[in-house]
């Protein structure tokens, strides 16, 4: 296997370890996969809020108020789609949630645009659809 494949491999190990950790409930450790001066963007997040995250300690912050919304969250990886940078990929995926204060079911589907640097995620710009998560937050 050539180098590039290599780091794609690994790249691509990197996010699996993410949605695995974001699924137990394992958010620190999931934070600790993260570059430093990690970028996180939400394109179409909630009304309010920033639609970028500049370094990992925001980032941290931004999850420590968002995953006690949920008595579940799941992710699982649908699709990966390698770019032309091998540090650089297109993941499609979905949640399964259940939101904490009424039991109400959440399913969304994202797809995600990471960069990775030295191990870490440096760059995650997330997609989604908003009237799910507004419809689930209600």
């Amino acid at each position: 296997m050539g180098d590039e494949a290599v780091q794609r491999e690994r790249n691509l190990e990197l996010v699996r370890q993410v949605f695995a950790h974001i699924s137990a409930g394992e958010h620190e450790r999931m934070v600790e996969l993260m570059a430093d001066d990690l970028v996180f963007e939400l394109p179409y997040g909630p009304k309010g809020m920033p639609g970028r995250f500049e370094s990992k300690r925001k980032f941290q912050r931004l999850q420590a108020g968002m995953f006690p919304l949920f008595s579940r969250f799941a992710l699982e990886l649908v699709e990966v789609h390698p770019t032309l940078d091998p540090s650089m990929l297109v993941a499609e995926y979905r949640s399964d949630a259940q939101v904490k204060k009424n039991g109400a079911p959440y399913q969304n589907r994202y797809i995600g645009v990471f960069r990775f640097r030295e191990g870490k995620i440096c760059l995650w710009r997330e997609f989604h659809n908003p009237e799910a998560a507004a419809a689930a937050l209600a």
